[in-house]
């Protein structure tokens, strides 16, 4: 994907929203703020969290924050916008951690351990740089429970409404295994997952928030939504489709927001 693709179907749009924030200022909050500590930001995007962590150490001395990205456009977004002495941004992928960062006294890792497909092998990664006694962090919509019971009706019409649209105009979808940000575990199986690595949930929560229309549309133009929703369609149509998709889904079911959880999850480095 170019640049000018990965920044028209970005997440950044979906991340500018108030709860989405919330949901991440609540995990910072609880995890960041003492002075002399390495912080890393692991999977920072364009730097969404990253500014929260920044703010989080605003009046704190010494700390060091490194965010750590896959992706080179979004890492240059980052840094055009947080220009802050204490931060730096490394290329690099969770699995190699241990190869970027030799020392962490705490990791977050915020809506992204979803998409990783050996969750026990980044979780090791982690707990390789923690210092003893040092916080591991993260968040995700994306979990088995995430559903609102009275609502959970509403996704799967949204993505059968969009299918539709592509059949009226002649746009066929791949039956396809459900891809990786689609492999949903349970918070007791992340909490399993986080004792085998040597890391202790400490704090585990779920955050409601309430999806405005306006925050679902931009989450519908996001890629790796529209892959995992409509595999095989073109992002320029598999975006429209769901756009359209949307406003039917919405408009049957009478709904003016749509809820939703976060998972919330502190554990601490044995």
């Amino acid at each position: 994907m170019g640049d000018d693709a990965s920044a028209r179907y970005s997440f950044a749009p979906f991340a500018r929203h108030e709860f989405f924030t919330y949901v991440n200022r609540w995990i910072v909050e609880r995890v960041v703020g003492r002075a002399g500590e390495v912080v890393v930001d692991l999977g920072c995007g364009p730097g969404a969290v990253t500014k929260l962590i920044v703010e989080r150490l605003a009046d704190v001395e010494g700390a060091e924050v490194i965010g750590i990205d896959p992706s080179p456009s979004a890492l240059a977004r980052a840094r055009a916008e947080i220009t802050a002495r204490c931060v730096r941004f490394l290329e690099g992928t969770a699995e190699r951690l241990s190869r970027l960062v030799s020392r962490a006294d705490a990791v977050l890792f915020l809506n992204a351990i979803h998409l990783v497909p050996d969750k026990a092998a980044v979780l090791a990664e982690i707990r390789r740089v923690l210092s003893p006694g040092g916080r591991f962090a993260f968040n995700s919509t994306f979990f088995n429970g995430a559903y609102e019971k009275s609502t959970s009706g509403f996704w799967r019409r949204w993505v059968v409404r969009a299918m539709q649209v592509l059949k009226e105009r002649g746009i066929a979808v791949q039956h396809t295994e459900k891809t990786t940000a689609m492999q949903w575990l349970t918070p007791e199986q992340y909490g399993a997952l986080c004792d085998a690595a040597g890391l202790r949930p400490t704090t585990v929560e779920l955050l409601r928030v309430d999806l405005p229309p306006e925050s679902l549309a931009d989450i519908g133009k996001f890629s790796l939504f529209i892959e995992g929703a409509l595999p095989g369609v073109p992002l320029a149509e598999g975006s429209d489709a769901l756009a359209v998709g949307l406003t039917r889904a919405l408009d049957e079911l009478s709904l003016t927001t749509v809820p939703r959880y976060w998972l919330e999850v502190v554990a601490e480095a044995a």
